[in-house]
């Protein structure tokens, strides 16, 4: 049962990462052409593209791999009796640690991150802030915060992606599920998507960050308006610096796929189960004709 609510999940995250990439290139791509005297819209529009195609592939090939009758990976294909199989020892048991490690020094990393998020979410459930947003055209008022917030969207997501995959594959390595490899290999997937999200997301918050930092000097009413625009800048600074930690994570992730998938341990370890042949009982003429033979004419 958890092994099919498991799949399920990664099928609906997998569909899910490629919906928002479809979705982001049919936005961004006629957009990149009607860009072609805006330097850094156009190079924004030009990360938002590739952000949407890492997604699509991620998300394709995730889909893939998640079907319920897919691809086999070489542990699927071998048979083993469950008293057969060895238990979890050696080198898988430093990749337990690390599954537990991993996303337990992102969550302590990212504390400053998680606050920042925090006075998000405390301001946007300000009352009266939706109502002065509706009233002052809230479509417009909006977009520029929504593009603001979408990099550390990004982070963020990728986050609760490491936490959830670690909580779904450090169970599957206890049990010696068949279906672990094949989890693992997904998760790396989609990670490496969100990641690769995350760090160009960075990117181009640093261009409009950089570009919004000399309009500043120009447009200013005064001095103490300009200090307190790059205050907040200085805070959304926030975003350039935690790309790396989801990137040194991934990195975590991405050591053990070579094994995962090509060591004799995982084959034998994470084999499909064999129930044992179960012997029938002997008929009553079976027990007679043993007990009791024919005698020579």
């Amino acid at each position: 049962m958890a092994e099919r609510l498991i799949g399920w999940l990664l099928r609906s995250t997998a569909q899910a990462v490629l919906a928002a990439g479809a979705a982001i290139l049919v936005a961004c791509v006629p957009l990149f052409g009607l860009l072609s005297e805006s330097t850094v819209p156009r190079a924004i529009a030009g990360i938002l593209i590739q952000i949407g195609g890492a997604f699509v592939f991620a998300g394709a090939t995730a889909t893939y791999l998640s079907r319920p009758r897919g691809w086999l990976l070489p542990n699927e294909r071998v048979t083993t009796a469950a008293h057969q199989r060895p238990a979890v020892g050696g080198w898988l048991m430093v990749l337990g640690v690390m599954l537990v490690a991993a996303p337990v020094w992102l969550l302590l990393r990212m504390q400053p991150f998680l606050a920042e998020w925090r006075s998000v979410i405390e301001l946007a459930s300000a009352p009266g802030l939706w109502d002065n947003a509706n009233a002052n055209m809230s479509g417009v008022v909006l977009m520029p915060i929504a593009a603001a917030l979408t990099p550390p969207f990004f982070e963020l997501v990728t986050l609760i992606g490491f936490v959830v995959s670690s909580l779904m594959l450090a169970p599957l390595l206890l049990s010696r599920s068949p279906r672990f490899p094949l989890v693992y290999l997904v998760c790396m997937v989609l990670l490496s998507a969100l990641v690769l999200a995350s760090m160009r997301g960075a990117s181009a918050a640093a261009l409009a960050s950089d570009a919004l930092q000399q309009l500043i000097g120009t447009t200013a009413a005064n001095a103490e308006e300009a200090a307190s625009l790059r205050q907040v800048l200085e805070r959304y600074s926030i975003v350039f610096t935690t790309a790396p930690a989801l990137l040194w994570a991934l990195f975590a992730y991405v050591l053990w796929a070579p094994a995962i998938l090509s060591s004799q341990r995982v084959r034998t370890t994470f084999s499909e189960r064999v129930a044992p042949a179960v012997s029938m009982p002997a008929k009553a003429a079976d027990l007679a004709a043993i007990t009791s033979p024919p005698r020579f004419p």
